[in-house]
C-alpha cells in the first residue's frame, strides 16, 4: 500500500467538520470559544441596561393608572411591546399609522391610549423618511 501525507491529512480535516460534537478540553487553546471576550460581553451588557432603562421610562409614562403595583406597569409595558400591531403608511399626508390590537382588558386599553397620545405629541419621525409616527388602538 502505497502512503500519501497529503491524502491522510485531507482525510483528518475532512472528519474534523463532520464530528457531531467535540468536547471544549479537546480543541486546540487558541481556537477556544468557551468564554465570551470581554468587549463582546460588555457590549451585549450595554444592549441589556439600554433595553432595560427604556423599558423603565415607557412604565413610569403608565403611572397614572398603575399608582401601586410596578410589577403592573412592567408587565403592560412588555405586552405593548409585543403586542401584534397593523403599520399604514400614507404617502399623501407623510404620516405613517402604527395600530395597536386590542389588549386584554379595559384599563389597559386605558393605560394604552394614554401612552398613544404621549406619542402622537412627540411627533417623531420614522427613521430614514420624513413620515410621521401615529399610534392609536384598532378598537377606536
Amino acid at each position: 500500500m502505497i502512503y500519501f501525507p497529503q491524502i491522510d491529512n485531507l482525510c483528518r480535516y475532512i472528519s474534523f467538520f463532520f464530528i457531531d460534537k467535540i468536547k471544549i478540553k479537546e480543541m486546540a487553546k487558541d481556537i477556544r470559544y468557551n468564554k465570551l471576550d470581554f468587549e463582546s460581553k460588555l457590549f451585549q451588557n450595554i444592549i441589556k441596561m439600554i433595553c432595560y432603562r427604556a423599558e423603565t421610562s415607557f412604565s413610569i409614562l403608565l403611572a397614572s393608572n398603575y399608582k401601586k403595583k410596578i410589577s403592573e406597569m412592567r408587565a403592560l409595558t412588555k405586552s405593548l411591546i409585543k403586542i401584534k400591531t397593523n403599520i399604514i403608511p400614507n404617502e399623501t399626508e407623510k404620516t405613517l399609522t402604527v395600530e395597536l390590537y386590542s389588549l386584554s382588558n379595559n384599563r389597559d386599553n386605558i393605560a394604552a391610549k394614554e401612552i398613544c397620545e404621549i406619542l402622537n405629541a412627540s411627533e417623531t419621525k420614522f427613521p430614514g423618511t420624513n413620515m410621521c409616527l401615529f399610534y392609536k388602538l384598532a378598537i377606536e
